[in-house]
């Protein structure tokens, strides 16, 4: 078994991705493990979001929405969607709208209303990505010992014990507070042990120092720290549309040129969760966290500098570099974990990507 179980919790991962990200593929993982997890934001994520292998179970944690802005009716009343809506297919499984309610209630008062129609979009594609590694979970007869999840489940009761903020509570009132149970979570570890113990079979000492020499960048401590402003431009349809959002990003970028504060700036205009703190989005290495666009343009900006407009899969971007940690020498031997543990992401995603591929999905979300 693997020494590290990384444990893609749905109802953690999403709401990180969804809430501090802006888009899939933005940066690293949230975990639920034996290490506490990092939210380091931003979401260019190439990481993969796990579910649970219990159909009934995956659909829907968490309570669920009175309409949330998802649609309006006449004189401008909002309207509750039907909760029984096929709103995605995945092969012959379904998935309904109310999947995604209840998951989107648990934080969308938290997002701004013009991002929700992108996190609505986000959310579905996670319940997407979900369904096709259960599927896959069940075509390959994937199974996870009994034993493993109990260490996890332990590992996470003490965390919690040890963390002076949470060490009167408990692991089952935490998931009670995201709408889970201990049972849920148990589906969701063996799920991904399972996935992650697959790939990891052939993973050796040498295809690990292999990928080390080749992304040396990746494990040498080189990160810049940056925030950003973002023009939401992901269901836009039309050139006209995206026209008006270059527009609008040339207009903030000429603002800060003229002395506009950036973080007022990503507070006032950006479409990402994270103008509500500035645009701040922390440190990250060249390769790896951000899509390929948006790392190039972070690291080639000098520190204390606003860059020109950047497209990604997600917008339009203004970056602003505050720091730039230089690079150091290391050796594989000094990193291996670590080496390890994002190479087995890095075939996780290429794993997701392929299922996709094959699978026949069909997305209907209005």
């Amino acid at each position: 078994m693997v020494k590290r179980i990384t444990v893609f919790m749905f109802f953690s991962s999403l709401l990180v991705v969804s809430m501090y990200g802006c888009g899939k593929n933005e940066l690293s993982n949230p975990q639920v493990s034996g290490q506490s997890g990092e939210q380091d934001f931003a979401k260019i994520h190439k990481d993969v979001n796990f579910g649970k292998d219990d159909k009934e179970k995956m659909h829907g944690l968490g309570m669920e929405t009175e309409g949330g802005g998802h649609g309006m009716g006449v004189h401008g009343k909002k309207e509750k969607p039907d909760p029984n809506k096929v709103i995605a297919t995945v092969n012959s499984e379904k998935i309904l709208r109310k999947d995604l309610d209840k998951i989107l209630d648990r934080f969308k008062n938290q997002v701004n209303p013009a991002a929700l129609p992108s996190l609505e979009q986000q959310i579905t594609e996670q319940l997407v990505t979900q369904s096709v590694l259960r599927q896959f979970v069940v075509e390959k007869k994937l199974t996870t010992p009994e034993e493993v999840v109990d260490k996890e489940i332990a590992k996470m009761r003490d965390n919690i014990k040890k963390n002076p903020a949470t060490k009167d509570k408990t692991l089952e009132q935490f998931l009670e507070i995201q709408g889970s149970n201990i049972d849920e979570l148990k589906t969701a570890i063996r799920m991904s042990a399972a996935i992650e113990n697959y790939i990891s079979k052939d993973i050796d000492d040498k295809k690990q120092e292999e990928y080390f020499m080749k992304n040396i960048s990746n494990f040498n401590g080189e990160t810049v720290t940056a925030s950003h402003i973002l023009v939401d431009t992901k269901g836009t349809k039309s050139q006209e549309e995206l026209d008006k959002a270059r527009a609008k990003i040339e207009s903030v970028k000429k603002e800060l040129d003229e002395g506009a504060d950036f973080a007022e700036c990503a507070k006032k205009y950006s479409d990402c969760p994270t103008g509500k703190t500035g645009g701040e989005l922390g440190a990250f290495p060249r390769h790896g966290a951000m899509v390929e666009a948006f790392a190039k343009a972070a690291f080639d900006t000098e520190v204390g500098k606003v860059s020109e407009p950047v497209k990604t899969e997600f917008g339009y971007h203004l970056i602003k570099v505050t720091a730039h940690t230089p690079a150091k020498d290391v050796s594989f031997s000094e990193v291996k974990d670590k080496v390890r543990e994002v190479l087995i992401s890095t075939e996780m995603n290429n794993l997701v990507n392929d299922l996709k591929e094959k699978a026949k999905i069909e997305i209907t979300l209005q």
